[in-house]
């Protein structure tokens, strides 16, 4: 440590980006400053009060410095290096990277595809849609309404594919339509998306008068759908009415995030960021916003904070030059918005918690829990699931659900410690090991032992919760009921309930699944291939036997097999 704070003193007073570096060259933080060597003294002065100042002096050997020629130079490098090398006590967002848009192309006959990065495909970019499945049904959603096509690249053909029999495309490459009737068709849809239908609709009343008086039936019914769809959204956006077109929103409390997307004058998502590093107090807002758009996310023309910070005018710039037109910096949150997360984004006080937990256990409660359970019927399609607990809320993007592979028939432990050693062996890797609360006695308790001993987690803490009786076993021999602390109580419970639903859920869709399956085997005609494809698209048998005949025949089972389905479910 006293070699780095040497190396401080030596610091240009200059604009420029310093990286704090271990003895065999890993970056351990990366940062820039208008003034070098003021910037680093003020890391000197938090190194007493911040825990993790005192960790990056400890762990770095060396200081090293770039000098640029101005402030926003720096900060444009900073960025860039924090991306190539992911430092450790950098903000590094888990989520947030990649979310799925859609993207009306710039072709002769343009259609909609799917991108996870900003500017890759050439075209106007509508988005993002949370979670990932919004955005392939809004998709099919699209080719429905607006029948775009649905080949990429543009095919040649002599005859249609078999999505314009499913209304799916209006197929161009075969002149089904006119260019003109199709750029009508690409302008509603690029109106849907993004929410401005008011001007469109017009057109397309004019163009149903037109169709009705050539007795154009058919193509007369296909824009009345995209009408009543238009004006479905119209209803919906105007129950918010925001004062801007489009933005991001982030909403910093404490060290989370939620991040709230607004596109046409209306709230179209939100979701929490998660982080693998929250980086130091200063930058953590900063980094975020940064870091987010980094990762090839679409930037909009404004950017919404409630969490001010120094640095905000070279943010703005960095963000307009990726963006190409000029983006608006705010850190006003509209009454509108502010209503929104007050009624989506409730922060739990932990307070009471914290202390209950610490007096009971003797240790501080930690960031993270990790709830296990294990689901089987009678030893087939024997399950496991991971529930996750974070600062005061289950994380469902972070639950993983296990099937379980070496074990046959019924042995609960055996799946138990599969299940345990698959999830365990990702904790070799992490500085801060969650709690793991086990659904089950002292026996479920014993086997995670013995895993954790395999795998020489010497600090990992595991608990187990019995049924009924609620006694919590810890992995220090005690044993405690919890119906004497309601805080513990609800905390547990919660987390082996959800734990237990997790498994069950994901034991009976494999039953449904199987069983589906077993059902289609006997029906002639019927192999693995139109299995998948029934399976996918109705889910039960129930509602296989509710399709008609026609509807079955447009999912590409041949018309004699879909009698034969109708007459085995009738």
């Amino acid at each position: 440590m006293k070699d780095v704070i040497n190396q401080l003193n030596k610091a240009p007073e200059k604009p420029g980006v310093y990286i704090f570096k271990t003895g065999d060259g890993k970056y351990i933080y990366i940062g820039k400053a208008k003034n070098l060597k003021n910037r680093l003294k003020g890391h000197l002065q938090h190194l007493k009060v911040d825990p993790k100042e005192k960790r990056i002096f400890e762990e770095s050997s060396k200081i090293e410095w770039i000098v640029t020629k101005s402030d926003y130079e720096a900060f444009v490098l900073e960025n860039e290096l924090i991306k190539q090398y992911k430092p450790k006590y950098n903000v590094r967002l888990k989520s947030g990277s990649g979310y799925p848009m859609l993207v009306i192309t710039d072709d002769e006959y343009p259609t909609v595809l799917i991108s996870r990065k900003y500017g890759e495909i050439k075209g106007e970019y509508f988005g993002p849609f949370l979670p990932a499945r919004t955005a392939r049904a809004m998709k099919n959603l699209i080719h429905k309404l607006f029948r775009l096509r649905t080949c990429d690249p543009l095919q040649k053909r002599n005859i249609v594919c078999f999505d314009y029999h499913l209304g799916l495309c209006s197929a161009p490459c075969v002149g089904k339509i006119s260019k003109k009737e199709y750029s009508l068709d690409v302008k509603s849809a690029r109106s849907f998306l993004s929410g401005n239908v008011k001007k469109v609709i017009y057109e397309l009343y004019d163009r149903i008068q037109d169709y009705t008086e050539k007795m154009m039936f058919e193509k007369a019914a296909v824009l009345r759908d995209q009408i009543t769809a238009m004006e479905n959204l119209i209803q919906k956006q105007e129950v918010l009415g925001l004062p801007f077109e489009e933005a991001d929103i982030f909403y910093f409390s404490g060290r989370k995030v939620l991040l709230i997307f607004v596109r046409g004058y209306r709230i179209v998502g939100k979701n929490n960021l998660d982080f693998k590093e929250y980086g130091l107090p200063d930058s953590f807002a900063e980094q975020v916003i940064s870091g987010y758009y980094s990762k090839g996310n679409y930037i909009p023309s404004m950017i919404i904070s409630n969490k001010k910070f120094e640095d905000h005018k070279n943010l703005s710039r960095w963000l307009s030059s990726k963006k190409g037109s000029d983006v608006k910096l705010s850190f006003d949150i509209v009454e509108e918005i502010m209503n929104f997360i007050s009624r989506n984004y409730t922060q739990e006080d932990l307070s009471d918690l914290k202390e209950k937990f610490k007096k009971t256990f003797g240790f501080d409660l930690p960031e993270r829990i990790e709830g296990f359970d294990i689901s089987t019927l009678q030893g087939d399609f024997t399950v496991g699931s991971c529930v996750v607990w974070e600062d005061g809320s289950m994380n469902k993007k972070e639950y993983r659900r296990y099937r379980v592979k070496t074990v046959k028939g019924v042995d609960d432990y055996g799946s138990l410690r599969e299940v345990l050693y698959r999830r365990f062996k990702k904790y070799k890797n992490l500085e801060k090991l969650p709690l793991v609360l086990i659904d089950g006695g002292k026996g479920q308790l014993k086997q995670g032992l013995i895993v954790k001993d395999a795998l020489g987690l010497e600090n990992l803490r595991i608990f187990a919760l019995a049924k009924k009786e609620e006694i919590l076993y810890t992995d220090d021999g005690r044993q405690f009921s919890l119906y004497k602390t309601q805080e513990l109580l609800k905390l547990f419970t919660k987390i082996r309930d959800e734990a237990h639903r997790f498994a069950v859920s994901y034991n009976r869709k494999l039953r449904e699944k199987e069983g589906l399956k077993e059902v289609l085997d006997q029906i002639k005609g019927i192999g693995k291939k139109r299995k998948e494809i029934l399976y996918r698209t109705y889910k039960t048998v129930e509602r296989i036997s509710q399709a008609s005949e026609e509807e079955l025949v447009k999912l590409g089972i041949p018309r004699r097999v879909a009698q034969n389905i109708k007459e085995y479910l009738g």
